[in-house]
């Protein structure tokens, strides 16, 4: 069975906030919360009419991904009088196919397209399946008429069949112990919509500093707008047990933007972001706020990594910097895309340089930037020799480096070793340094323009 411990938590403290903050008085409105992992908690406030003792009541408008066992329901302008008594979700929207479907059995009337000199021509009978390309019908004069879809210039019906919606709607059946235009909330959870985090990093032309940016990015495929919400935005791995809800169909993305950086605060284990105004997030959006306005000056360094076992003879670039006050930052950082880009001299504009993405990472702590592999490094790695005995080996590694910048380069060459095994260098043309339990790291000064080679031999015990 589903477990909604976290969902029930989040509704009854947004119940108990409503039933505490609430007015008569109060303004309907939209506040919605958005986490990372494709999943938000709206809470939207209407006017809604009710009579003394029982009402059906229709709430329209509601996402087209909603989790409809997450809703909640509280009255605002007299709480504790309007009880929910039964809730039905109502998603079968009107188009052509749900109309068809609901019209089998029932008189239908089409207009067939004319052919030629012939002119179109009107149709009308007992609509007995449509089905892929093609409409049966059983006419008065014509008997079983078998319609090709493409052929059928517009069919008409009589009304709209009974359970049809044009919005994906919620259908209550409430007892009133009052009367008259009430102030409501409703919560609930939606699936399809999502925030991340994307940076914008920008290197000097020693590539020894940067100025640092953020945006929030929200993208909203759920099947309604949030018109002047007030938007909150969780950072952190909150844990679910419920089962994604699929995707309902390909939408497209339209871009946007809103000045003003949130408020951020620690909540929980997490991290609460919190939009400085209302703002509109429409359908089928990408919306990006500023969080992080530019810091400049942040220290950053460049580092030359090359792991002779993994992968092709490459030499990774990486950058690596610090998320301190002293440099400028010290803020939570939510996990996004960081884009680096570098100003070309020679017409002042920035060019694109590598990207690589970061986790959630709290002030204090150090990132590093995979960007690409250097150009003008090469490295060729060789086994020179290798002996197999009972639970042991032993190999001989050459490792030639070729500088080929005008500018002294130092690469770090990381041996690693699997975590099954015991291992030690028995020697080594360069220093090294045990850099964790699995590797080896060495340091090799290569000048401008030439070829240093590493030797080593390592034995593995096991």
């Amino acid at each position: 069975m589903k477990s909604h411990y976290f969902w029930h938590a989040v509704l009854l403290a947004a119940v108990m906030w409503a039933a505490a903050g609430g007015k008569e008085d109060a303004e309907p409105a939209v506040a919605i919360t958005i986490y990372n992992d494709d999943f938000a908690v709206v809470r939207e406030s209407r006017r809604m009419v009710f009579e003394d003792g029982l009402n059906k009541v229709k709430f329209t408008g509601v996402a087209s991904a909603i989790d409809p066992t997450s809703v909640s329901f509280s009255c605002l302008s007299n709480p504790g009088t309007v009880s929910i008594l039964e809730q039905n979700y109502e998603y079968d929207l009107v188009s052509a196919s749900s109309l068809l479907r609901r019209y089998i059995d029932r008189p239908v009337g089409v207009i067939v397209k004319g052919s030629g000199s012939d002119e179109s021509r009107r149709v009308h009978g007992r609509l007995m399946a449509a089905l892929g390309g093609e409409l049966i019908l059983e006419t008065d004069n014509e008997g079983i008429e078998i319609l090709d879809r493409s052929a059928v210039e517009a069919i008409s019906l009589r009304d709209l069949p009974e359970g049809l919606v044009t919005r994906p709607t919620l259908v209550w059946l409430a007892e009133s112990r009052t009367e008259g235009k009430l102030l409501c909330r409703i919560t609930y959870t939606t699936g399809q919509i999502r925030w991340s985090a994307d940076y914008s990093a920008i290197l000097d032309s020693a590539e020894a500093a940067m100025n640092f940016s953020g945006w929030i990015t929200i993208d909203n495929r759920s099947g309604k707008a949030y018109e002047n919400a007030a938007i909150k935005l969780i950072a952190g791995d909150v844990r679910r047990i419920a089962e994604p809800r699929p995707m309902m169909r390909e939408m497209a993305l339209a871009g946007d933007r809103a000045a003003g950086p949130p408020e951020v605060k620690p909540f929980m284990e997490y991290h609460l972001y919190t939009l400085s105004r209302p703002s509109t997030v429409n359908n089928n959006q990408v919306k990006q706020v500023e969080f992080i306005p530019t810091v400049g000056g942040v220290p950053v360094r460049k580092v030359y990594i090359y792991e002779p076992n993994r992968g092709p003879d490459k030499v990774q670039v990486k950058l690596e910097f610090e998320n301190t006050a002293a440099n400028g930052l010290g803020m939570a950082l939510p996990k996004g895309k960081v884009r680096v880009f570098k100003k070309d001299p020679a017409d002042e504009n920035l060019e694109f340089v590598g990207e690589d993405r970061i986790d959630h990472t709290p002030k204090d702590e150090k990132l590093s930037l995979y960007v690409g592999d250097a150009f003008d490094i090469a490295a060729e790695h060789t086994l020179v020799d290798s002996r197999h005995g009972r639970r042991i080996i032993t190999e001989s590694h050459k490792i030639e480096l070729r500088n080929r910048k005008q500018q002294s380069v130092v690469v770090f060459v990381d041996e690693r070793f699997t975590a099954e095994v015991n291992w030690r260098i028995d020697r080594a043309t360069h220093d090294y340094s045990k850099r964790d339990a699995r590797t080896a790291r060495f340091e090799v000064e290569v000048p401008a323009g030439s070829t240093v080679v590493l030797e080593y031999t390592a034995t593995s015990t096991w």
